[in-house]
């Protein structure tokens, strides 16, 4: 949940992300902002970062 670079909390990939739990890391620690992708969006394949309504 932490980003190794900032040690904040990274954003969300998902909405079952959000708990009460990120909400308080959010407060004290802050949002990463790095930039840097998390390994689960570098395995991500092109196709699955188009919008849902986007033409193939």
């Amino acid at each position: 949940m932490l980003c190794l670079t900032c040690h904040r909390v990274r954003p969300a990939l998902d909405r079952a992300d959000y708990t009460a739990e990120r909400a308080l890391l959010i407060v004290s620690r802050g949002l990463c902002t790095c930039g840097a992708p998390t390994p689960a969006e570098r395995t991500r394949t092109e196709a699955d970062r188009k919008p849902a309504g986007a033409p193939k």
